[in-house]
């Protein structure tokens, strides 16, 4: 049974949004979005080296690019050693054997040079005093001690900030720092085959101070923003407000909600409202009705915003591209069950709970396929549903999705 890791309260991974707003908290969740998971496994197979059938054949190729891309980095921090066995067994040969030695020298060099050191999966904190601590997915030291290079897979769609920039990078580079005190330098790499994107930095010793001052004032400030329990310092931000659990409790965000409300709505909202007003217990009302008119307010001006890029009225935003899409809705259910059981058993198509829907069944027979057919086998279905008239499609609609600026 795999140990479930225990993170810090200020992991490296939420530093960048902790620095944006310091009253940013994760937001957990008892189902945890497809990607998600799809980057867990990704992970254990890098981790490992060994395939996971119930990841995804596209997955499973970002898994084996990472693989591909830390070995090759491993090749040449070889080469290098190698190179140095070499010049140090020439001048053994040379200087202090005597004549046909050469095999020994060899052998006396390739002892005295340090192999790499490769980690996995390593807890690094940043000091002694548990400022923050997380967990690397790789890092490589040469045979010098003296130079190391750190890797992290990122597997999801939201491209992360860059290495140079990007706090959990330098947290994990100031980790490996402090467990190394022979390492001069620290080469992060931060590699998202889901989008083909790789960024690196290099961090030098010198730059230690520096970088753990503003590691240490991101920390600080968080932690007195959860010792107050308020959201005095509080500062609404995309994208760290989409994943942060206190959304629904922070009256910077609601300050923004209520302006809204009152300047698009003002026959149903105050013009005097404020996030006190609706706080307030007699207010829920009012705060409900926010609520519904902010999720009307913001579909409708994404749908605004997308018409005009369709009528060539607006550019498209930076950082966003144009998907359609239609929905599905089975319209013959025992015509649905039949052709899912051409990929299924019985027992797993009775496993599926509550309800068999496209997810659950698409995942198992996801999980069924062998390896390389399992994009295959899900569109195989999902054309003999539509074919067969197990299930008909709604028309297509189009939406603004975002996407990387970086590539």
């Amino acid at each position: 049974m795999t140990e479930e890791r225990v993170h810090h309260p200020y992991s490296p991974s939420t530093l960048q949004n902790l620095e944006a707003c310091p009253s940013y908290r994760g937001r957990e969740s008892d189902t945890p979005h497809e990607r998600t998971t799809a980057g867990t496994r990704a992970h254990g197979v890098v981790d490992t080296g060994e395939d996971d059938t119930k990841l995804g054949d596209d997955d499973a190729v970002h898994a084996a690019d990472c693989l591909d891309f830390v070995a090759r980095r491993q090749t040449l921090m070889e080469e290098a050693r190698q190179r140095a066995v070499d010049e140090l067994a020439t001048t053994l040969w040379g200087t202090r054997l005597p004549e046909g030695a050469e095999l020994d020298a060899q052998k006396n060099a390739e002892g005295a040079t340090p192999v790499i050191i490769e980690l996995k999966e390593i807890y690094l904190p940043v000091d002694d005093i548990d400022t923050t601590a997380g967990y690397v997915d790789r890092a490589l030291i040469d045979h010098t001690r003296e130079r190391a290079e750190l890797f992290d897979w990122k597997f999801g769609m939201w491209a992360v900030e860059k290495a140079d920039n990007n706090l959990q990078g330098i947290a994990y580079s100031l980790g490996l720092f402090h467990k190394y005190p022979s390492l001069k330098t620290i080469q992060f790499w931060f590699k998202q085959p889901t989008l083909d994107l790789v960024t690196e930095a290099i961090f030098t010793r010198e730059m230690i101070p520096a970088l753990y001052l503003r590691v240490q004032t991101v920390v600080a400030r968080a932690r007195e923003a959860r010792q107050r329990e308020d959201f005095a310092t509080a500062n609404p931000v995309v994208p760290a407000c989409n994943f942060c659990s206190n959304l629904g409790v922070c009256p910077k965000v609601a300050a923004f909600a209520c302006k809204i409300g009152s300047k698009f709505f003002p026959l149903e909202m105050p013009a005097d409202v404020t996030p006190t007003m609706i706080m307030a217990p007699a207010e829920t009302k009012l705060a409900m009705r926010l609520s519904q008119i902010m999720a009307v307010w913001s579909g409708a001006f994404r749908a605004n915003v997308t018409d005009r890029v369709l009528r060539g009225a607006a550019e498209m935003p930076a950082g966003y591209t144009l998907q359609s899409r239609s929905n599905r809705e089975v319209v013959a259910p025992e015509k649905f069950k039949s052709l899912a059981l051409g990929f299924l058993t019985q027992k797993e198509y009775d496993d599926i709970t509550p309800v068999p829907g496209f997810g659950a069944v698409e995942e198992c027979i996801k999980d069924r396929a062998p390896r390389g057919q399992k994009k295959l086998a899900i569109e195989t279905f999902q054309k003999s549903l539509e074919e067969s008239g197990a299930v008909v499609r709604s028309q297509p609609y189009s939406f603004l999705r975002a996407v990387s600026e970086d590539k």
